[in-house]
């Protein structure tokens, strides 16, 4: 018995190392197991699909949502997720090319200080007057869009700023007239004046349209209404009072007993 005693003791010892060995190979198994299957972080940004130049404004569907590792996210000096709030008229602050990640720095939205400064195109002016409520033709008219301005004049009377009365005296020789067209709005006030219920509003324009616009607030009254494309022209805005109605006759001149109408 004492003869096989030495056998015995090597192969427990040697079963006991085997035992050791396969369960450190189980541990270091499940260690790479463990750390090949833990997800490295990532970061959300937003891509803008299409170059925007500085003013322009920023549409949804330019924009796309895609994540970066850690380390490409640091080298782009981003370290949470972005998110993006687009409001209506944002427009970009400066000329940001296709594949940038973009950033709600990186737009101004309308009523913030410098908007209009950011969204004036080079060589126009901003023009300031205030528009009667009731003289917006059509709805949905914001910042950022695009309008045609009519003038409503007589020829009897000065129905503009600088009339004597505030009512028209006389329809006979009303017409309205276009003045500009594709204008672009760059601010709305947002509260009505409780006095003369009119809107301030900023429109760009340039210089010669400028003398236009101040010729026609002191002899007629200003309306605006919505273009339909920025590439329309206001081919068909023109009327007078034998527009609206066909069968009236003003008198234009008396000879004796005989009237002329026209």
């Amino acid at each position: 018995m004492k003869s096989n005693e030495p056998a015995i003791i090597f192969f427990i010892a040697l079963l006991t190392i085997l035992i050791g060995l396969f369960g450190l190979t189980g541990v270091i198994r499940f260690n790479q197991t463990t750390a090949e299957e833990a997800p490295l972080p990532t970061f959300q940004v937003v891509q803008l699909q299409k170059a925007l130049e500085k003013g322009e404004s920023l549409e949804r569907e330019n924009i796309q949502y895609i994540r970066l590792s850690e380390s490409e996210a640091m080298q782009n000096g981003i370290a949470q997720d972005t998110l993006l709030d687009i409001i209506p008229g944002m427009i970009a602050l400066k000329g940001l090319n296709e594949g940038a990640y973009i950033f709600q720095r990186d737009f101004i939205t309308p009523g913030e200080k410098g908007y209009i400064e950011a969204a004036i195109k080079p060589g126009m002016t901003p023009y300031s007057f205030r528009l009667k409520g009731r003289d917006f033709l059509g709805s949905g008219i914001a910042v950022g869009d695009y309008i045609d301005v009519l003038v409503l004049t007589s020829d009897e009377q000065n129905i503009g700023e600088t009339g004597r009365s505030g009512s028209i005296q006389s329809f006979r020789t009303l017409s309205v007239s276009p003045l500009l067209y594709n204008v672009k709005i760059l601010a709305i006030e947002g509260e009505e004046n409780s006095a003369d219920a009119s809107l301030p509003i900023t429109i760009e324009l340039r210089r010669d349209q400028i003398g236009k616009m101040v010729i026609a607030k002191r002899i007629g009254i200003i309306e605006v209404v919505k273009s339909l494309t920025q590439n329309s022209s206001t081919a068909g805005l023109e009327a007078d009072t034998h527009d609206v109605l066909p069968n009236f006759k003003s008198i234009t001149e008396i000879r004796g007993q005989t009237k002329a109408y026209n």
